[in-house]
């Protein structure tokens, strides 16, 4: 297939654009798709795709700040990971871990991966995790001393254990 717009190289980039449910295509050549302007980059799609999901933890500007002024190990800034949407290093999961589970939990509804299970054993994980939570459910409900609740909790484990013997 040669270029739409020279018609004597090869194609290279396939560019699709859809404006108002109209979708138009365009077939170019490297040369050709060099010259056009784009009229959004991917880092500046990326940009206003984390400042969408992007909910500070801190309500306090100052906090804001200094969570934006953290860096990493490796030098990268929370504010470059926004901006360009990579991170530098395996640490940087670590020093930006309050930031990026609140984008994975405005992005994904969760911060914990689900994942597939294996038919014959997949309730048994199940059955396991639900327990898991409930004891989780059971802790802060007698922290907040809400012990109506965490009497429900208990009650609620431990019909859960019987099921499983």
């Amino acid at each position: 297939m040669l270029c739409e717009n020279c018609h004597q190289n090869p194609v290279a980039v396939h560019m699709q654009q859809i404006i108002n449910g109209e979708k138009t295509e365009l077939h170019l050549c490297q040369e050709c798709a060099s010259q056009i302007e784009m009229p959004i980059s991917f880092d500046n799609f990326f940009q206003g795709f984390m400042d969408a999901f992007f909910v500070p933890v801190s309500k306090d500007t100052q906090e804001k700040s200094k969570a934006q002024a953290i860096r990493c190990q490796c030098g990268i800034s929370f504010s470059d990971f926004k901006k360009t949407g990579r991170l530098g290093c395996s640490a940087c999961y670590d020093t930006f871990r309050t930031e990026l589970s609140a984008i994975l939990k405005n992005m994904q509804g969760s911060n914990m991966h689900q994942g597939k299970f294996p038919q014959k054993s997949g309730q048994t994980l199940l059955h396991k995790r639900k327990i898991e939570q409930l004891r989780a459910d059971l802790a802060k409900a007698i922290e907040k001393e809400e012990y109506e609740d965490a009497a429900k909790f208990r009650d609620e484990i431990r019909e859960m254990e019987q099921q499983t013997m």
